[in-house]
């Protein structure tokens, strides 16, 4: 072997560091803008919750927010690892002034303050825009799927659950009768008494059982829910995870099926910021657009004055509560076609649409025979008109349905001129049933019918096109750049804040790329005081 390179710094040689923490950071480090910024805030509030009157003084809110979003900008999730960065990486240790922080105090004041750190996100956000680069009067909403931190093949099921719990009342009763007097365990067992009055054996089963109960009866919604969807139970039961029986089992964006949260960012569409964020439970993302809208504009006393959404949120109560609002939601929706192209909305009603133009008819995607839009509603009739020209009188008394999530009306209306139509292989899936083909008529009709039209205009077509950009780009960014594939904390309560911190380091690490404009200036044009 020939001669092996000299070490070019020998571990007993003496070196000369630079004197001062200060000196080894760059002027134009990461780890400053992010200090600049977060010294705008105001933490008075979060001060407030700490009491220094007892033990060793407490370490200021603002140094542990900034290592904790510091290490999420970083890909560093672990509180271990941040502990190990903060005592041998020279820009945390910079960051927190040589303080020694412990894995525990990091991941305990990760879940705590909830409060305190929404005032923190509101307050970025109003330092946006207070630099004019944040603006509220056009959002966009979206959502996504993060897996939870559960195991997909450990999960209740109303039968198994039954059964254990069936186990239970028999260890119990075994339980029971080695207690030498039933008097005695009879007043144990009263309503009136306290847990830790039953014998330990006993009690840890009743808490035991008392959880099944619960996870039975969420069960027992879950699957009443999916009736109403439409899907079978037998083939396809609910299922809840037991690691985490605050998420549910959905379909992954990268495929198959986990246990999964649905989170949701609002974004404002000049920068881009996320100035709405929120953890559903379930794939209902489609029902909190308006609950977020209407807390958006309390937060920040704004004025919203268009949406853009997915397909997902062009739902009736939706689009009704946009147009009662005034506010322009932004959607596409199922029809392709509008009333112009549609060759069922032709001149006279009562007779067949053209051979030539039956081709054209709009097609359901799920029955593969005509779809509703093929059948023309007349309001000074109440009567709708099918393509081969025929009456369908409403019958019946007004349905109670649930559209979204929201209790609606649906009229019902049928044709009994249907034996013998050469359309009837083209309209009804069994041409050679006695009844007629049936359409419904919610009180939403009409407003889905207004907004078709409206988004099929091509200016409408060309503004929507924004919506991919910032709708996706906070999800890739954070499950890429931050790392959140997959929730570290279980519970609804601990994602919704794991979540929240995602989204103020998304903020915030855009907020610093606009930072070296403003860091030039001797004062902000607009500081957060105002705010």
């Amino acid at each position: 072997m020939g001669r092996s390179q000299d070490a070019p710094m020998p571990r007993n040689q003496l070196v000369l560091f630079a004197s001062t923490l200060e000196e080894r950071i760059p002027l134009d480090h990461p780890v400053r803008l992010l200090d600049e910024i977060l010294d705008e805030l105001d933490w008075t509030k979060w001060e407030a919750v700490y009491v220094g009157k007892l033990g060793q003084p407490p370490i200021h809110p603002s140094i542990l927010c900034k290592v904790l979003l510091f290490a999420l900008s970083r890909k560093i999730r672990s509180s271990r690892q941040i502990e190990y960065a903060v005592e041998h990486s020279i820009d945390f240790i910079w960051l927190t002034s040589g303080r020694k922080l412990d894995h525990s105090t990091l991941s305990e004041f990760r879940r705590k303050h909830e409060k305190e750190l929404k005032d923190i996100y509101r307050q970025m956000i109003q330092l946006a825009i207070s630099m004019k680069v944040a603006k509220l009067s056009e959002l966009c909403i979206d959502g996504t799927k993060i897996r939870a931190d559960a195991n997909r093949f450990k999960t209740y099921k109303v039968e198994n659950v039954s059964k254990l719990i069936e186990e239970l009342d028999g260890q119990i009763t075994d339980a029971m009768s080695k207690i030498e007097s039933n008097d005695v365990l009879e007043d144990l067992f009263d309503d009136g008494q306290k847990a830790d009055q039953l014998p330990s054996e006993i009690r840890d089963l009743k808490d035991r059982r008392t959880k099944l109960e619960a996870a039975l009866a969420q069960l027992g919604q879950m699957e009443e829910q999916r009736r109403q969807d439409g899907i079978d139970n037998k083939k396809n039961p609910a299922q809840l995870p037991i690691s985490d029986p605050d998420s549910r089992i959905l379909p992954n964006k990268e495929g198959g099926y986990a246990p999964n949260y649905t989170p949701i960012a609002v974004t404002e569409t000049q920068s881009g910021f996320i100035v709405g964020e929120d953890v559903l439970i379930g794939n209902v993302e489609h029902n909190c657009m308006m609950g977020m809208i209407d807390a958006i504009e309390a937060d920040y006393q704004s004025q919203t004055e268009t949406v853009l959404a997915d397909g997902a949120y062009a739902t009736g109560p939706n689009l009704a509560a946009a147009e009662a609002r005034g506010m322009e939601l932004l959607s596409p929706v199922r029809q392709e076609i509008t009333k112009a192209e549609n060759p069922a909305y032709r001149e006279d009603l009562s007779k067949p649409v053209p051979e030539a133009d039956i081709p054209r008819l709009p097609i359901s995607a799920t029955t593969k025979r005509f779809d509703r839009t093929a059948f023309v509603y007349v309001p000074e009739t109440d009567t709708y008109h099918c393509p081969a020209g025929k009456v369908l009188k409403r019958e019946g008394t007004v349905e109670k349905i649930t559209i979204a999530g929201v209790e609606a009306e649906r009229k019902n209306y049928r044709c009994h001129e249907c034996a013998g139509c050469p359309l009837a292989s083209r309209c009804r899936i069994n041409e050679n049933s006695k009844t007629g083909r049936k359409v419904g008529h919610d009180e939403f009709q009409e407003v889905r019918e207004r907004h078709a039209e409206r988004m099929q205009d091509a200016t409408v077509k060309e503004r929507y096109k924004k919506r991919q950009h910032y709708g996706e780009t906070p999800f890739a960014f954070i499950k890429s750049n931050l790392g959140i594939r997959r929730f570290l904390l279980r519970g609804h309560t601990g994602v919704v804040q794991e979540w929240r911190w995602g989204c103020l380091t998304f903020n915030i690490k855009k907020l610093m790329t606009m930072w070296v404009k403003v860091r030039t200036q001797p004062t902000l044009e607009a500081s957060t005081a105002s705010c």
